[in-house]
């Protein structure tokens, strides 16, 4: 079997002698592809005082046919407080204030769809699943999280977050792209 190039440049591809392929290659993580080559990723800022754990401060539903693949977040809170995170909460958000998530591609010209939004207290949801708990235990700070399996939206889902005593100002950036098997 002989593998050879796919533009017709009569190419092939060498083998060395322990049969592995020689290879020359440029190596980018799938997030920065999606930024750099299709410019489908965003910043989400948010900031709140939340008035109650009962509900939401931020809220996502991803509209697009696309694979909303949230990374991490950034987190600023003024004392302690403790975070959920929910996926699938259920229902019409009132209560919040739309906010526009920012392209990280300066010549993409690209929008996120979805609804975005952040308030002290978005109310008419309910159900979902906590995924994830985050625990700031001190004073004032800002702290970055990473989701290590990313939390993956699919059209129609929804995120949300909740601060569990509520009362605590907080702000912080969303971290996500949208991504395709083809992208």
């Amino acid at each position: 079997m002989k593998i050879e190039g796919g533009t017709g440049n009569g190419y092939s591809a060498g083998v060395t002698s322990d049969n592995k392929l020689n290879v020359e290659a440029v190596s980018a993580s799938v997030k920065h592809h999606v930024n750099h080559v299709h410019g489908k990723s965003f910043n989400m800022l948010f900031s709140a005082t939340p008035t109650n754990g009962d509900n939401p401060f931020l809220y996502i539903k991803n509209t697009s046919d696309d694979d909303m693949c949230i990374e991490g977040f950034t987190l600023h809170l003024v004392a302690s407080e403790y975070i959920d995170v929910k996926l699938g909460d259920s229902g019409t958000a009132t209560g919040g204030s739309t906010v526009t998530p920012a392209n990280l591609n300066s010549s993409s010209g690209l929008t996120a769809t979805g609804t975005f939004e952040t308030g002290v207290a978005i109310t008419a949801l309910s159900g979902g699943t906590t995924v994830d708990r985050i625990y700031h235990e001190s004073s004032a700070g800002s702290t970055s999280y990473n989701f290590e399996q990313d939390i993956i939206i699919k059209k129609n889902g929804v995120f949300t977050m909740y601060a569990q005593t509520g009362t605590t100002a907080l702000a912080g950036i969303i971290i996500f792209n949208y991504h395709n098997e083809e992208d």
